[in-house]
């Protein structure tokens, strides 16, 4: 009695074609399980690869305006002009992502950073990085919450020294501002309500990784929360 699929038993097609057919079996199943275990880590590689582009060409917006003030200071007048209290925000160079536009200094304590605009990786190993990535965050002068990051331990690491009432300054190439402290938390980073990004009235909001002597991921992140005082207005109607 003979069978119908002899020859891929005995004949020489079979000796190519059941390996054959088999290499492409497995082949299958291989790519089948590695698209299912290599999924949670596509988001991660995407993250990294975000976070791990250096900004093109940024600009020193504050130190070109701190150069202009000090070649325009024999020109002044021996009265100092008082500082505008609203600023058209056409009139100002709007910060792109990796621009540095401030200097941010606190009371009481050894915070001293240059501030950037955005807060990639790259950015938070040169100063304080800006939240940028939302239409309801600002910068000073916007009327509108402020977001801003450090390293814990680096340019934010004595944010553990400050107290209610303490003063934070942000030096800009527009202008200066001033925020009063109102109190500090220990919050998840996951945890969404530590900031409103529909608040029409100007707020600050700093955080760090928590505890301060933290090295690599840790889930907490130290906030401070301190109230608009003094600064120019942006004005984006004019």
């Amino acid at each position: 009695m003979t069978h119908k699929n002899d020859f891929l038993r005995k004949g020489p097609a079979g000796l190519v074609v059941v390996p054959l057919l088999f290499a492409l079996v497995t082949l299958a199943l291989l790519a089948v399980m590695f698209k299912v275990f290599a999924a949670p880590y596509y988001s991660l590689v995407e993250w990294f690869m975000e976070t791990s582009v250096v900004e093109t060409q940024p600009k020193d917006l504050f130190d070109e305006a701190a150069q202009t003030l000090t070649n325009t200071e024999n020109d002044r007048t021996a009265q100092e002009e008082p500082e505008q209290e609203t600023i058209p925000l056409s009139s100002i160079t709007y910060p792109s992502k990796g621009d540095r536009y401030g200097r941010i200094t606190i009371a009481g304590t050894t915070v001293d950073a240059p501030v950037y605009y955005g807060d990639t990786n790259s950015i938070l190993n040169q100063g304080v990085g800006t939240y940028v990535d939302s239409s309801g965050a600002g910068i000073p002068g916007e009327s509108k919450t402020i977001l801003m990051a450090g390293h814990n331990n680096t340019f934010f690491n004595d944010l553990q020294s400050v107290e209610v009432g303490d003063v934070v300054t942000i030096e800009t190439h527009y202008g200066t501002y001033t925020y009063t402290v109102e109190r500090c938390e220990v919050r998840d980073y996951q945890d969404t309500t530590t900031y409103d990004f529909t608040r029409t009235d100007e707020n600050l909001i700093l955080y760090t990784c928590y505890p301060f002597d933290a090295l690599g991921f840790t889930p907490n992140r130290y906030f401070v929360y301190a109230s608009y005082t003094s600064g120019p207005e942006l004005d984006a109607d004019r």
